[in-house]
């Protein structure tokens, strides 16, 4: 088509003259889907918000000028991934709060404007990072195999599996490894991970569903290795944090929000402690009051 650019002169059609072509500086498309991307992550949606078509069938951009800057901007710095995240999350635009008023929410629900910072739950990869490691228990390891952590073995057996497979759940702190090293089974999604989202195997994606469901709560409250995770938060809580109640909460609190506690919310946490520490359950005070702070939203929402 008239709109795209030219083939590179002495083009022999192979792999190599597609990609001269598709990178040249004068294609509409490459750099221009690459920062869209790259938006997309850091503010939920991209300056176009159909980035699996930025054809005549997709959403015009919300600011093209904009999209048009960042894609020069980038083919002119030798298309350096580094330099244009630098670029976004120094920018204005991206260090305002992300507080909403009425007459803002009214006007502008989808932050289209991109009058206030972005705000939205992270992936489920990140979630199950987060719970490692305020915990103490990530493995901070780079490379390697993919790992198996624990998992229901039914899900893995017959009918809910079409063949059995062999899920050896791992017994070193292998299993506390980031998620991105979680073994993927195309036909059988970790569950944690589905749970929030995640897609499968199966095609290609490049945008995520965000969803809020009763699922996700009780997955993080109840999975095996969310308790673990609430165990050793609160351990850490306990070794770490003073020797008073609220020191170990405060410290907790900090470790999962960034932010020392309001009065109220110390006041909720500490009563919840005394009231847990007077029943006979399998888990502890200390643990049901990390827990609680592992699933708080604040915890778990990028803001």
């Amino acid at each position: 088509p008239a709109v795209l650019n030219d083939l590179p002169k002495n083009a022999d059609g192979s792999r190599l003259t597609f990609a001269r072509w598709i990178t040249d500086r004068k294609s509409p498309t490459t750099a221009r889907a690459f920062v869209n991307r790259v938006w997309q992550a850091y503010f939920g949606t991209g300056l176009i918000d159909t980035p699996e078509d930025l054809g005549t069938q997709g959403s015009p951009p919300s600011h093209p000028q904009l999209l048009d800057w960042l894609a020069c901007d980038f083919m002119d710095h030798g298309w350096s991934v580094k330099h244009l995240h630098e670029l976004i999350v120094t920018s204005l635009t991206y260090q305002q709060s992300s507080q909403i008023t009425p007459a803002l929410l009214e006007r502008d629900p989808y932050n289209r404007l991109l009058a206030r910072g972005p705000r939205f739950r992270v992936e489920g990869e990140v979630i199950r990072d987060i719970q490692l490691s305020v915990s103490g228990l990530l493995n901070p390891s780079v490379g390697g195999r993919p790992v198996m952590p624990p998992a229901p073995a039914y899900l893995f057996e017959k009918p809910a599996s079409y063949a059995p497979f062999p899920w050896a759940v791992e017994t070193d702190n292998n299993q506390f490894r980031r998620a991105v090293y979680t073994f993927r089974r195309r036909s059988t999604p970790y569950p944690f991970l589905s749970t929030f989202d995640v897609p499968n195997g199966e095609t290609a994606c490049v945008r995520r569903t965000k969803s809020n469901t009763p699922m996700q709560a009780l997955m993080t409250l109840n999975e095996t290795m969310s308790i673990e995770a609430a165990k050793a938060l609160a351990q850490r809580m306990n070794k770490e944090g003073g020797k008073s109640p609220q020191q170990q909460i405060d410290f907790g609190f900090r470790l999962c929000t960034g932010r020392e506690p309001t009065p109220k919310e110390m006041g909720a946490l500490i009563a919840l402690m005394e009231r847990q520490a007077a029943r006979k359950e399998s888990l502890d005070a200390a643990t049901i009051v990390a827990r609680v702070l592992l699933n708080l939203d604040e915890t778990l929402t990028k803001e």
